[in-house]
């Protein structure tokens, strides 16, 4: 998997891939992301294709618009020499990743992700997948994609509020891998310049990538990835079925504060490295308590993927820049974690 990183790299996708090997292509997008870059993409492919548009938002990532996804590519006499480009945040990439491994048994497919968020994680290691039943993630495959274009010129159409979400996925990266890239997250004034941006988003993408090439089906050291992810998870669905909604980067925040919080009151992480955790995701404006119930979050929790025998695992830094994966909880803990981050 090759994995190119410019600014402007949008309009001239075609100088890195030969479209022409492929019998046919289709592009998965957004609304939104259509109506600000479509024209720009066009221009970078030079070649024609099947444009299958859907709603932006979590939502969509469920059964009926991967049906919808397959149907069009079907109606359109897709095979298995076709190409899938999507282009969008971690939904588009999720969705699109899944729908192109499970077409004719899988095809080859691009993300081009147009978050910060997708360009450092969604995108990168092969995870696809949707939501089933209220629960996140639950049905997926891991199939990788042929290659990963990141333009950092087209983060600028972001809203503030989802550019800020896409730190939180790096803020993990650097918590569970490198104490150095911490410190710079935590020091650096300026996260909107352009120089520090490309180097944030390399220096993830590295981590990432590193990880994933050791362990691709997660059976071990991959698990460390999902830090923050098993109450983060339980707090994004939950959160989808109330009038405001959280960005999954902001439900991994909250996750990472509640699993740190859990790591100190285990033993496992220094009280002063659980207070530069909370600093740095406050610095980066990651940290509202929310007010949801915490039945329902316990119940979400024991239906996450990581579980075994119905026991609820987690992936915890047991120092800044190292965590460990499998750690079983007592519920009394997990209480007090979840209610250090509610109302």
């Amino acid at each position: 998997m090759k994995i190119y990183i410019d600014e402007k790299i949008l309009t001239k996708i075609n100088k890195y891939i030969d479209l022409n090997s492929y019998t046919k292509l289709a592009v998965l997008t957004d609304k939104v992301i259509s109506s600000l870059w479509l024209d720009k993409l066009k221009d970078g492919l030079k070649k024609d294709f099947l444009l299958i548009t859907i709603k932006p938002g979590e939502k969509e990532k469920n059964l009926k618009t991967l049906t919808f996804i397959w149907q069009k590519l079907l109606e359109n006499n897709f095979d298995r020499k076709s190409l899938l480009l999507n282009f969008g945040g971690g939904v588009i990439t999720d969705l699109g990743g899944f729908a192109a491994s499970t077409y004719m048994r899988g095809i080859d497919y691009i993300n081009f992700p147009t978050t910060i968020l997708g360009a450092v994680d969604a995108s990168i290691g092969g995870k696809t997948g949707i939501n089933f039943l209220g629960v996140k993630n639950l049905i997926g495959t891991f199939y990788e994609p042929k290659m990963i274009f990141i333009d950092t010129f087209v983060f600028s159409s972001l809203p503030k509020r989802e550019f800020i979400a896409g730190f939180a996925e790096i803020i993990k990266h650097a918590i569970v891998a490198d104490q150095k890239y911490f410190d710079f997250l935590l020091k650096v004034a300026d996260i909107f310049d352009q120089k520090n941006l490309k180097k944030v988003i390399d220096w993830s993408i590295k981590i990432k990538t590193k990880i994933v090439q050791k362990d691709k089906k997660e059976k071990g050291l991959r698990k460390i990835l999902n830090f923050g992810h098993t109450l983060g998870h339980a707090i994004e669905s939950l959160s989808l079925k109330t009038k405001k909604p959280l960005l999954h980067g902001e439900a991994v925040a909250l996750g990472m504060i509640g699993e740190s919080f859990i790591a100190q009151k285990i033993g496992l992480l220094k009280k002063e490295d659980f207070f530069l955790i909370e600093e740095i995701i406050k610095k980066y404006q990651l940290f509202q308590k929310i007010n949801l119930s915490k039945v329902y979050l316990k119940r979400l929790m024991i239906n996450d993927k990581k579980n075994i025998n119905q026991k609820i695992l987690f992936s915890l830094p047991e120092k800044i820049g190292k965590a460990v994966f499998n750690v079983e909880v007592s519920e009394k803990i997990i209480n007090l974690a979840i209610d250090y981050i509610t109302l």
